[in-house]
């Protein structure tokens, strides 16, 4: 029997306290598992220490493979330590795959800690791939699948879609699940578990990889399927709440609905979360809200990303500030709770546009007392995404190798097309709103005193906070924990 690894590098260091489940590796685990190999999965996002359990697993088992899914960003260089490792000390084929190596297959397969790419979708491709390397057969007709040869990346793109139906059951007992249920305070939640029901997005949103990945192309479960999954999980592991973590949960108003409907008529009893559009929510009636609150849904996230209509033409957002203050004060008086994302720094956005975005976020928080502001995202010119071009136009020059990706984030301000006192306002801004829905109501209302302090001039704030904070930290370096976890937002 021919055994892998199969490797997520840590994304965040400061959120292993919560880290989300591996979806991907497991989808792949199930198809392998299926077709008889050993499948071990290490996951530095709950087990830091993993370099010991990647030695005993590297000798005890010999496997063929070594697979390593990867965002751009951190993870890249978390993989290319963990490559590195497996290449000291064993034999087993280097397997890259997940956005980056998709985005970019050519570039990511010259590496020479690439063996072998998997791009796009790879549940098949990389089982394929395995049979070949335990049979010694030449891979390189394997859809999907790049490989050097003579100094170059040789491989073509994967052909369709997985159909998802077709997949086979996700053999938890591959992982310790419980290192991935946790409590939801600001939900009332005790066993708090994601679940993945569809793939893909619809949409074009200029930030976004999935386009370049999925092809605009949506493709989901059915809601009988879904909730006979969901009971299977509540039963397995004493679920109380499930976030349906995937790219667009809504897009098919009425499979949303169906969902709902048996999950009241099945009497399930838990409270869920999902992300959903502005644009969505505006169009569904009240009476089709109330059926979500019945049917346990506790939170939705909307990715609202400026309150600029200029710049979202630009990103592709199709919404209004009225629109997004309807829509809150609709969630909140329907006991939903909203969840609201933003992001800042695009190529040619302004000073007065960042904060028009703040002043969104204040109105917000007037409508919708209870409703929480998640973060300000740095807009980040990753590989594939629609406003590359337009960041390449004011300065910005892509990485021409691995490693050079590593830098990318979504935190870190510093963008050529920005000067030096936007760079200032963003951060400014980000320290803010990270402490805008603090559970301790007198810090909270100091918090937004500052906040509306902040908005009313287009300048920087001294805020000393921030510099005894950096020094707290620095003194007494852990992870904190923040008080609203994070939800995909669409």
């Amino acid at each position: 029997m021919p055994s892998v690894i199969l490797f997520r590098p840590v994304y965040d260091p400061e959120r292993r306290w919560a880290p989300t489940f591996p979806w991907g590796l497991m989808y792949l685990s199930a198809v392998l598992v299926e077709r008889g190999v050993d499948v071990s999965i290490v996951d530095a996002a709950s087990c830091p220490d993993y370099h010991d359990q990647v030695m005993r697993l590297l000798a005890a088992q010999r496997p063929v493979a070594a697979g390593i899914t990867t965002m751009t960003g951190d993870q890249i260089r978390y993989g290319l330590e963990f490559a590195r490792l497996v290449r000291k000390h064993s034999t087993a084929a280097i397997v890259w795959g997940g956005v980056h190596p998709s985005l970019l297959p050519a570039q990511t397969a010259r590496h020479e800690l690439v063996d072998y790419l998997v791009a796009g979708e790879g549940d098949y491709a990389f089982a394929e791939l395995v049979e070949c390397l335990a049979r010694n057969r030449d891979p390189r007709d394997i859809p999907g699948v790049y490989v050097q040869h003579s100094g170059k990346a040789c491989g073509s793109p994967a052909k369709g879609f997985v159909d998802l139906a077709r997949l086979p059951e996700i053999p938890y007992e591959l992982v310790d699940v419980e290192r991935y249920i946790t409590k939801r305070p600001d939900l009332g939640a005790e066993r708090y578990f994601e679940i993945c029901t569809s793939r893909g997005c619809p949409h074009h949103c200029g930030f976004c990889y999935i386009e370049a990945v999925h092809g605009c192309q949506w493709r989901a479960l059915d809601a009988g399927h879904i909730v006979d999954q969901i009971k299977r999980l509540v039963k397995r592991f004493s679920l109380d709440c499930v976030l349906f973590r995937e790219d667009n949960f809504f897009v098919s108003r009425q499979r949303v609905e169906r969902i709902a409907r048996q999950l009241i008529e099945d009497r399930v009893g838990i409270k869920w979360a999902g992300s959903c559009r502005i644009d969505y929510l505006e169009r569904y009636t009240p009476d089709f809200i109330d059926l979500l609150r019945q049917s346990g849904c506790a939170l939705l996230t909307f990715g609202v990303e400026s309150g600029a209509d200029r710049v979202r033409g630009l990103i592709r957002k199709e919404m209004t500030n009225d629109a997004v203050l309807r829509v809150a004060r609709q969630v909140e008086d329907n006991g939903i709770r909203g969840s609201y994302h933003f992001m800042a720094g695009f190529p040619g956005e302004t000073t007065y546009e960042l904060l028009d975005t703040c002043r969104l976020i204040d109105a917000i928080l007037r409508t919708a007392p209870k409703a929480a502001i998640r973060d300000l995202a740095v807009f980040t010119p990753y590989p594939g995404t629609g406003l590359a071009p337009e960041c390449t136009k004011r300065g910005y020059r892509e990485p021409d190798s691995l490693e050079g990706w590593t830098a990318m984030d979504w935190v870190n301000a510093d963008r050529p097309w920005l000067t030096a006192a936007q760079i200032r306002l963003i951060r400014d801004a980000q320290f803010l709103i990270a402490r805008l829905n603090h559970l301790n109501p007198v810090l909270r209302a100091w918090v937004r005193a500052r906040w509306r302090q902040f908005i009313k001039r287009p300048r920087a704030l001294p805020l000393p906070e921030r510099q005894a904070l950096a020094l707290l930290r620095r003194a007494r370096p852990r992870a904190r924990r923040p008080e609203v976890p994070s939800v995909p937002s669409v």
